[in-house]
């Protein structure tokens, strides 16, 4: 019971794996109409992590542990070892999952920094400054840019 729900467990992470990889491609291809799409299946599929992490919590306390390491440690049961591997293979596919995300939120950070710098070269405005001051303000003057013309006009 508790194997097939980690192998339950792993199909899941390689479907939301899958989701995300799609949600990757719809920001990086411009595809609005599909990122609601992969939004709503990662939302189902996080839904089913959830129902499946509470589910083996219940099947660990009938059979008296806490967690999967503890039953790991503490089992005598001819499928511990596969159980191990298959926790082993759970957590390759969380860091494999937080790559991927970390991949999205990158070209998120960078269309928004590519942005904020579009508009500081055409229009001249103000970005959100990447420093920050003292309290007092002392020195601020010495760093400050009349940003009212546009940086455009002056390269004319």
């Amino acid at each position: 019971m508790l194997i097939d729900n980690l192998k339950n467990e792993i199909r899941v992470f390689d479907s939301m794996i899958q989701a995300f990889r799609g949600l990757e491609s719809a920001v990086l291809n411009r595809q609005t109409d599909m990122l609601s799409r992969y939004a709503v299946t990662i939302e189902e599929l996080s839904l089913e992590i959830s129902r499946l992490e509470d589910e083996r919590d219940v099947i660990l306390k009938k059979m008296g542990y806490q967690s999967v390491k503890d039953y790991i440690d503490k089992s005598t049961a001819s499928d511990a070892p596969q159980i191990a591997y298959l926790a082993a293979e759970i957590v390759e596919k969380l860091n494999e999952l937080t790559i991927v995300m970390n991949s999205i939120r990158q070209i998120f950070e960078f269309e928004n920094n590519y942005f904020e710098f579009l508009n500081n070269l055409v229009r001249g405005v103000n970005p959100s400054p990447n420093y920050s001051f003292n309290q007092n303000k002392q020195g601020v003057s010495a760093y400050t840019t009349n940003y009212n013309t546009s940086r455009y006009d002056s390269l004319k």
